[in-house]
């Protein structure tokens, strides 16, 4: 997370984005390929900051915490929300503003390494949650 924020804090200040993290103390490691892990960190961000496009006061508040056998990793923006959520994590989404493949390849590339992406409704702005498994649960079901 330290490179992630590195990386992202400077682009989030240029686009005005206010980022609230809250991040438990004593997470434990989790199990995942750093560079596929980053991708799918920076496509969450890139979405994030369409749907905030068209919001004065924008908001990302980045959560992470302990799971059940894994840590999760929540998305949460104060942006325009999800149209459909239902066509969600299919690829090449009509009316996709670049590709259609951020979310579908996302959520793939969480699956490979025991993971998942999931997408959870909320009131206002989109909401989305990795759940990465640790380190040591990989190693229990070796």
């Amino acid at each position: 997370m330290d490179d992630f924020r590195v990386v992202v804090t400077p682009w989030l200040q240029e686009q005005d984005v206010v980022v609230l993290w809250d991040i438990a103390p004593d997470l434990p490691l989790v199990w995942a390929d750093r560079a596929t892990l980053m991708q799918v960190l920076l496509n969450l961000t890139t979405n994030s900051l369409r749907a905030l496009a068209q919001v004065v006061d924008k908001v990302l508040t980045i959560s992470i915490r302990h799971g059940d056998g894994c840590v999760l990793l929540e998305f949460l923006d104060n942006g325009c929300g999800v149209a459909h959520p239902e066509r969600l994590f299919h690829p090449f989404q009509e009316g996709a503003q670049v590709t259609g493949l951020g979310l579908y390849l996302s959520r793939a590339f969480m699956r490979s390494f025991g993971g998942d992406l999931r997408y959870e409704p909320v009131s206002r702005g989109t909401a989305f949650v990795m759940e990465i498994p640790t380190a040591q649960q990989m190693e229990r079901t070796r």
